[in-house]
């Protein structure tokens, strides 16, 4: 004789019990209950980490980080008219007046050339010829009277002082050749052009030999000479030299260039518009 099969659900109800399956709202309250004690253990032991980050940083050999100094603020560059004006060199040609003449003649130009003018306009600027550059003149009379003329010729010394910026490179970290070219080509023009009755003076002929690597972000002296006077030829020589930066240890002046031209006074100069005013 065979019993009937029981089934354990059978068996609690016979008993006057229920087994009921459980409810997703009493699954979502277990899961809610466990996962604030995760957060509430993970709570705590970020708790006791922080507090023992602080007793560290608060300890007696380390100060608390509000009463550590902030660091000063670094020091703003010096302009490079404050660098040229700091210049021993400069300093000491405007303690003498009567033998060195200062002037800016870019400055003086007509301002309606100046846009159109290679060193006024085209080349100057922040990170360029960064400033309209700076010369002192002397004038000397010790040639010898030329066939034709009466007395001597006046002979010019020059001493420009500029800066060239980051933007006047060839290779990169090099100022480009051709523009010491024309700092020189421009100064010797103002040199010459005290040799001439017209004031004026054209290239015939410039020779640069370039000694050592311009550095940009320099401020630079270039001293030059009219040598000889004949006729409407003067020959005039000169060299460049890089004033040492401040922020390099150890930088020394170095000679980057030197250079010697032939300028002849043009015989149409009386029709040549007038560059500068005065």
């Amino acid at each position: 004789m065979s019993l009937p099969r029981t089934t354990s659900k059978t068996l609690l109800t016979r008993m006057g019990l229920t087994m009921s399956q459980p409810s997703s709202t009493s699954l979502q309250s277990l899961s809610k209950n466990r996962s604030l004690q995760i957060n509430l253990q993970h709570t705590q032991h970020r708790t006791i980490q922080a507090a023992a980050s602080t007793q560290a940083i608060e300890s007696k050999t380390t100060p608390p980080s509000y009463q550590t100094p902030s660091p000063l603020p670094p020091s703003s560059p010096k302009t490079p008219e404050v660098l040229i004006s700091a210049l021993p060199l400069v300093q000491s040609l405007r303690q003498n007046p009567s033998q060195y003449r200062e002037s800016r003649p870019h400055l003086s130009m007509t301002p309606s050339l100046r846009p159109s003018h290679f060193v006024a306009g085209t080349l100057a600027g922040p990170e360029k010829v960064s400033v309209a550059p700076y010369m002192f003149t002397s004038i000397v009379n010790n040639s010898t009277p030329t066939k034709g003329e009466e007395e001597a010729r006046p002979r010019a010394q020059v001493i420009s002082v500029f800066h060239i910026g980051e933007q006047m490179c060839g290779h990169p970290g090099y100022v480009h050749g051709g523009l010491l070219s024309v700092m020189f080509d421009e100064a010797f023009a103002r040199c010459v052009s005290d040799s001439f009755p017209s004031g004026l003076g054209m290239t015939a002929n410039l020779n640069v030999d370039f000694r050592k690597p311009a550095i940009p972000d320099r401020v630079y002296v270039m001293k030059a000479e009219t040598v000889k006077v004949e006729g409407r030829k003067a020959w005039v020589e000169g060299v460049m030299k890089s004033m040492p930066s401040d922020a390099v240890a150890g930088e020394k002046e170095t000679v980057v260039a030197e250079a010697r031209a032939l300028f002849v006074e043009p015989k149409f100069a009386e029709s040549m518009v007038p560059l500068y005013r005065g």
